[in-house]
């Protein structure tokens, strides 16, 4: 039983890593700063998943911390 081929990378309110980085044209350097803010990742074999609520959270706090 194989992996479709039209499964799309986002699962759910799940992104991975890579799309996450592609999508909002991130480094790792940037990543690892959402990390210490808090962003939490989900490690299932070699997937890093994150939660789009919580990084929506997150970047609203730090958007919210820099204009103030």
């Amino acid at each position: 039983m194989g992996v479709p081929e039209d499964l799309p990378l986002i699962i759910g309110k799940y992104v991975n890593q890579q799309t996450l980085m592609k999508e909002f044209h991130i480094g790792f350097n940037t990543l690892k700063k959402l990390h210490l803010q808090g962003l939490k990742v989900i490690i299932i074999g070699r997937q890093h998943l994150y939660d789009l609520d919580d990084l929506t959270i997150i970047l609203n706090q730090l958007k919210d911390s820099s204009s103030q």
